[in-house]
């Protein structure tokens, strides 16, 4: 199965796949193999063994650590990232803009009847302790915003519509 792995500010295409002896054979579509033991380390921490150094993941904060560092981390297979991109196209093509992945509301800099700008800032949404500006593809008037400071909203969810 083909993963997208963003870590940091990275973004990486990986094949999982398992292996007849446990564990899993990673390879980068540089060519690059390693080899993935889970390490039990009970609920919520899931260690992992990759050529001999372990890193742990913390899946609900979107975190992994190695030697000491902490990094944000989102994993999806490549057809759930490919369906969200069409939504999110699909989305931007009918006047709105949508939440590119889920978070917190931060921030909502626009109103109802605003005259925007092409890559103006309209929403601020947290996702992985990690700010994301989410900007007008267009210039445009702001029909609705949808969405307040505080609210969490999930992946696909309208947060501004345009006339």
């Amino acid at each position: 199965m083909r993963y997208v792995v963003s870590i940091a500010e990275q973004t990486f295409e990986l094949d999982v796949e398992p292996r007849a002896e446990g564990g899993y054979l990673v390879r980068g579509l540089d060519g690059r193999e390693c080899i993935a033991e889970s390490l039990d380390d009970g609920p919520g921490l899931l260690s992992l063994r990759v050529d001999g150094q372990t890193v742990s993941v913390l899946p609900a904060d979107g975190e992994v650590r190695l030697a000491g560092e902490r990094y944000a981390v989102r994993a999806e297979n490549w057809q759930k990232r490919a369906a969200s991109r069409t939504a999110t196209q699909q989305a931007g093509r009918a006047g709105a803009i949508s939440a590119t992945m889920p978070g917190r509301i931060v921030g909502v800099l626009c109103a109802p009847g605003a005259k925007v700008a092409a890559n103006t800032p309209l929403i601020v949404i947290e996702a992985m302790k990690m700010q994301n500006e989410l900007c007008a593809k267009s210039d445009a008037v702001v029909r609705a915003v949808l969405v307040e400071v505080g609210q969490t909203v999930e992946r696909g969810a309208l947060l501004v519509e345009f006339e």
